[in-house]
C-alpha cells in the first residue's frame, strides 16, 4: 500500500452519463476489480463543470475505499486466510521470542488459558472480522459468565493485543481498530468495588502462632509485604544473617534462557526498608521464637 500513489480515475461516456473508472481490491481476488461508477450527466439538468466532476470523482473513490489503507489492509488479510487463532500462536510465539521486552513464560502461560477458556470462538473467525460488534459479543458473554470488570477487561486486552499483533512487511499493523468502548459496552472498573482482601496485623498474628511447616513463610510474608512468587524465588540459603539477599533469585516458573527480572531489587528493597523489625523476627523464628504482633509493612517503614 506505501508504493500506491492514490487513484484518482479517469472518465469515460456511457450514453448520456459522465463515469468514472477506478480498480479496487477485492477479498479472495489477486486482481483488482474496475469500476465503472456514473458522475453525472454529459448535457441537461445536473451537468457539472470539468473542476466539479473531478472532484466529485475524488469523492466517489474514496467512499468506495479504493485508496483507503484500512481496507487494503483487511483485504490483504482476507486473501491470506488469518484466522484469530492462527494470529494468536504467532503473537505468543513472537513474545517470548522478541529480543526487545520479551514476555515471561508465566505471563503467555495465562494469556494461553484465556484463549483457550473464553476465547475459543474467535480461533476459527477471520482475523479481519474481529471489530468492536465481536467484542461486543465476548463482552457480553463474559458478564453472563459472572465475570468481574477488572476479568473481562484482562480478557479483551488479550484480544486486542493479538489483532494488533498483525502486521504487513512494512511492519505496519493490518487492522487499524478504534476500540469504542461505548458501543462495546464494556463495563467500567470501580477500585473501591475491587476484591482486594487483606489481614490486620491481629490477624496474622493468629495465623503465625498456629504450629506448622510455614510458620517462617508466613511471618516472612507478613514482616517484609513480599508477594508469594518472590518469596518463592528466594531460598533461605541466599539469605544471609542481616536479611540481605546474597545473590540474584530467579522467579518460580522462569525459564533459565529468560534474562532475570526485578525480582531480586524488589526483595533487596523490601529487606532493607524492614531490615531492623524483620532481622529480628526472622532470628526469633529461626530460634523457635516470635513476636506476638507482626508489624505492619507502612508502619514499619516510616519507623
Amino acid at each position: 500500500m506505501s508504493r500506491r500513489s492514490g487513484q484518482n480515475g479517469y472518465f469515460s461516456r456511457k450514453g448520456n452519463q459522465w463515469h468514472v473508472r477506478f480498480y479496487i481490491d477485492v477479498p479472495g481476488q489477486e486482481k483488482r476489480k474496475r469500476l465503472s461508477i456514473p458522475v453525472c450527466p454529459i448535457s441537461g439538468p445536473g451537468k457539472k463543470t470539468l473542476p466539479e466532476r473531478i472532484r466529485r470523482a475524488k469523492e466517489i473513490i474514496n467512499a468506495s475505499g479504493a485508496n483507503s489503507e484500512e481496507h487494503f489492509n483487511r483485504v490483504e488479510a482476507a486473501n491470506l486466510g488469518l484466522t484469530f487463532g492462527q494470529q494468536a500462536e504467532r503473537c505468543l510465539k513472537e513474545s517470548q521470542s522478541r529480543k526487545r521486552k520479551p514476555v515471561k513464560p508465566k505471563t503467555v502461560c495465562c494469556w494461553r488459558s484465556i484463549i483457550k477458556v473464553w476465547l475459543e470462538d474467535l480461533g476459527p473467525m477471520p482475523l479481519a472480522s474481529v471489530d468492536n460488534l465481536a467484542m461486543k459479543e465476548l463482552v457480553s458473554k463474559l458478564h453472563k459468565a459472572g465475570q468481574s470488570p477488572n476479568s473481562i477487561r484482562n480478557v479483551t486486552n488479550v484480544v486486542k493485543m493479538v489483532v494488533a499483533s498483525a502486521k504487513n512487511e512494512q511492519g505496519e499493523e493490518l487492522f487499524h481498530r478504534k476500540w469504542n468502548h461505548e458501543f462495546i459496552d464494556m463495563p467500567l472498573i470501580v477500585r473501591e468495588e475491587l476484591n482486594t482482601p487483606t489481614f490486620s496485623a491481629e490477624e496474622v498474628s493468629r495465623i503465625v502462632a498456629e504450629p506448622g511447616k510455614y510458620k517462617m513463610l508466613y511471618i516472612l510474608l507478613a514482616a517484609t509485604g513480599m508477594r508469594i512468587g518472590e518469596a518463592m524465588a528466594l531460598p533461605v540459603s541466599r539469605v544471609v544473617d542481616n536479611c540481605t539477599p546474597s545473590r540474584s533469585s530467579t522467579p518460580i516458573g522462569r525459564d533459565s534462557s529468560v534474562p532475570p527480572s526485578t525480582t531480586q531489587n524488589v526483595t533487596s528493597t523490601y529487606l532493607k526498608r524492614l531490615r531492623p523489625r524483620s532481622a529480628s523476627i526472622l532470628a526469633g523464628a529461626r530460634t523457635g521464637m516470635y513476636s506476638k504482633r507482626i508489624p505492619d509493612a507502612r508502619t514499619a517503614s516510616t519507623t
